[in-house]
């Protein structure tokens, strides 16, 4: 490696230092000064903010809730808005259908013929006992009554779902008046997302209404490129850049998107989401940390390399130790390593021109 001018004269300088050993280098504390070599604790190195990656904020599928028609009808008026936050209930739209007049019919009917055969079990139990009906006779009248009650039971949920409550339902049965109206209500609290219908529009059975939502929690969507994949779990800590939102990794892809090569990895987030809007794009900062030994962030500068390995030097009594080190995550801020640190060393930060060159055998022997 070539070395400036002023690296070599501070080499020269150096006459005293050597490295005893292939990674020791003796250097007193004037010449470390002359050479402009200084240290920082390796606690106290600048911290990362961690891995940046973009994220798109969703809504977990199974919070996300589809209103639609129970049956084929004409929107009368839609009672909310979009964004509006709803409780379950809450009318969401009005409705007008014929078919709800047939449901009433069929309704009235089975509750009809449910008294009917009710009153003639009655009947025939008490001719039974005086065997003018055979017990047969009274036995299939009984069945029958049973599936009326079933008949009636099967009517009555289709109101249900038509959007009658049960007091409208029992109001129907002493009034006997027909209504052609309904409404569509919210089965969850909720805010409402979208809206896909207009008043006065005519729709089918089973059409889209409305979609209602909870939004708490909310998912981040991080796109970690494959490499990178493989160091997120289930419980990895994750941070939107700018919002002071934490959250924590539920899901890692098990593929890579074809065009981008990237991996899907969910973080869930539940505390803080009033500031996050479904379909936003945010950064999502993480600090993945070595398994099973501790990482620590350090100066991009503080790095020396050669090849593919890189060191780190560690101020002794005697001068500096030639530490090898893992690096994990670089970014512009900090370099994360890994190696046998305790937490309490110095390393060199500045004037690594010097020590290298020392450490090469440029610096001369005692």
């Amino acid at each position: 490696m070539r070395l400036t001018r002023f690296a070599v004269s501070v080499c020269f300088c150096l006459g005293a230092a050597a490295a005893h050993a292939a990674d020791t280098i003796a250097m007193s504390a004037e010449q470390a000064a002359l050479a402009g070599i200084e240290v920082a604790p390796l606690a106290q190195q600048a911290k990362s903010r961690g891995l940046v990656f973009p994220a798109r904020v969703s809504i977990p599928p199974h919070q996300i809730t589809v209103v639609s028609a129970p049956f084929a009808a004409r929107i009368e008026s839609i009672e909310v808005k979009e964004d509006q936050t709803v409780v379950r209930g809450a009318v969401l739209l009005r409705l007008h259908s014929p078919t709800l007049i047939r449901a009433q019919s069929e309704f009235l009917q089975a509750v009809n013929q449910e008294r009917f055969l009710r009153e003639s079990v009655a009947r025939e139990q008490s001719l039974a006992s005086d065997r003018i009906v055979s017990t047969k006779q009274l036995q299939a009248t009984k069945n029958e009554h049973a599936q009326a009650i079933a008949t009636v039971a099967e009517k009555r949920q289709i109101l249900q779902d038509y959007g009658m409550s049960d007091d409208g339902i029992e109001t129907f049965l002493s009034t006997r008046a027909f209504n052609s109206k309904t409404v569509a209500a919210t089965p969850i609290d909720g805010t409402v997302l979208d809206i896909m219908v207009a008043p006065g529009q005519r729709v089918e059975a089973q059409a889209p209404l409305l979609k209602v939502a909870r939004l708490n929690p909310l998912w981040l969507e991080l796109q970690v490129p494959a490499q990178r994949a493989a160091r997120f779990a289930p419980g990895i800590v994750v941070e939107v850049s700018g919002y002071g939102v934490s959250g924590r990794v539920v899901a890692v892809g098990t593929s890579a998107d074809r065009a981008t090569q990237a991996v899907t990895v969910r973080a869930e987030v539940a505390d803080g989401t009033s500031g996050l809007k479904p379909g936003q794009f945010v950064e999502v900062l993480v600090d993945l940390a070595n398994d099973g030994e501790r990482a620590w962030p350090v100066k991009p500068e503080a790095i020396v390399r050669r090849g593919k390995d890189a060191f780190v030097f560690v101020k002794t009594a005697d001068g500096f130790r030639v530490q090898s080190v893992t690096v994990q995550e670089e970014t512009r801020e900090a370099v994360l390593i890994a190696g046998p640190f305790r937490g309490d060393e110095s390393i060199a930060v500045r004037g690594l021109v010097a020590l290298k060159g020392a450490w090469q055998g440029l610096g001369g022997s005692q």
